[in-house]
Parts: structure tokens; sequence; C-alpha cells
């Protein structure tokens, strides 16, 4: 699948999308931004693929943001867009980051469940310097503490290094610079390999969990613990436990 913005390709089980824009620092105008909302509905909705990995083309930057001059050109024009920010897939997606993750590419890089960079990726929200609004902070808010999206929102002149994202905890891996995808699709065959049921449920317990009254977390994750027991998956998984052996997960 390739389109203006992005490309998908899938590398057995594992679906890996590329912002290919590399001229503009893999920037999105309204067209790209809903063409990258529309194309985690092939990771869902294909049985054989479990994990997506999101990169960007180039090297020189995950992806700097909305395009300012496009948007001063009316790409915007036409909503609505997906809410990238709350969420890419109901299957995992870990995002593997290089060089500039500015404004709008943090929020993509929110959407995703995992995030592994460089250690020369640069991080900020440069939205301050020109006015312009960042809607789904609440989001990286439910993912960071209200001080480090202040700091990351309000010193607005400021790049952060992946030293201090991984401080804050939102990067859960720094690896030297230009082996971040190497990694994520590391990670990825990990993470194919597992239980695909049980690995939607704790990614959607999680992500509910964050929102929802602690009962109604729990009422959730009791809900979600009935209906793996009663799976064709767990059965498998107790029997490979048995006999030492790697199981072989079906999705039923």
């Amino acid at each position: 699948m390739q389109g203006d913005y992005l490309t998908a390709e899938a590398h057995g089980p594992v679906l890996l999308v590329t912002l290919d824009r590399p001229e503009k620092l893999n920037a999105y105008d309204g067209p790209g931004l809903k063409a990258l909302g529309a194309v985690w509905s092939r990771l869902d909705d294909d049985p054989a693929l479990r994990v997506g990995v999101l990169t960007g083309a180039g090297g020189r930057a995950f992806c700097a943001g909305a395009d300012v001059a496009a948007a001063a050109g009316g790409s915007f024009d036409d909503p609505p867009y997906p809410e990238v920010a709350e969420g890419l897939a109901r299957k995992p997606v870990i995002a593997a980051i290089e060089g500039r993750c500015l404004g709008g590419g943090m929020m993509i890089a929110t959407g995703c469940d995992l995030r592994i960079a460089g250690d020369t990726a640069e991080f900020g929200l440069p939205e301050a310097r020109w006015n312009l609004p960042a809607q789904w902070l609440g989001a990286l808010a439910r993912q960071l503490l209200p001080a480090h999206v202040l700091e990351l929102a309000l010193l607005a002149d400021e790049r952060l290094p992946a030293a201090r994202l991984y401080e804050m905890g939102w990067l859960n891996r720094v690896v030297p610079a230009g082996q971040a995808l190497d990694e994520a699709l590391r990670w990825a065959d990990r993470l194919a390999a597992l239980a695909p049921a049980a690995l939607r449920a704790f990614k959607e317990l999680v992500v509910k969990g964050t929102w929802m009254p602690p009962a109604d977390a729990l009422a959730l994750g009791h809900r979600q613990a009935a209906a793996l027991v009663a799976m064709h998956d767990t059965v498998e998984g107790g029997l490979a436990f048995a006999e030492r052996r790697r199981p072989d997960f079906q999705d039923r």
C-alpha cells in the first residue's frame, strides 16, 4: 500500500508504516493526516497482521508536525481529522523515532503504544511560538506528569533530547542513532509471537483505564478475563507451557 504521504508494507505479521515525505521532514498536510488515521484499519482488520511499526523516512525526522505552509494554503480546511493521539489501532503499535519529533509529530507518537528513539532524536512542542493549537495535549497528559507536559508546551523555543524524554518516562528505550527501526522491528517480532487477544485486551484496559473510574476499569478487566480463559489460545498456552514449547496462537 502506498499513498502521497506514507507507505505501508507487511513483513510477515508486522505492518511497517513509513511517513514518506522526507523533503518536508515528514510534516503532514490535511490529506496526509487523514491517510495516517486510515491506514491502521489494515492492521486491525487483517488477522495475519499482529503488530504495527511506525517510522519516518530519511533519518532527519520522525515527523516535524503539521506543514505550516500547507495550512496557510488551506490544506486543513476539510475536517474532521482523526484523533491520532488517542491511539492509532486496537493492536499494538511501536514508534521508531530518529531525528526531529516536533509538535504534531509528538501527537502521532503519543498515539503509539511503545516508543523507541535514537539518541540524537530531538523533541519539542513549538506551537506557542506561532500561536498554533495543540488540542491533543490532554492525551499526552495521560502519559506524562503535568509538569513534564508543561515543560514541553511552555518552553516552546527549546528542543529536548531523547535522554530527557526517557527520564520523563515517555520513551521506552533509547538506542544509538540509526538503530531505532531495527530495535522496533525486533520488539515487533517478539510481540507477534505472543497471544494476540491478550495483547489487545491489555492495551484496551490500560488505555481506557486512564479514563474510567476504578470500579469500571476493574469490571472491564473481569470481562476480559472471562473472555480470555474461554479461548482456544488459552488451552494452547497451557499445553505449550507444560510441553516446554513455543505456543501456536490462532487468535481464537
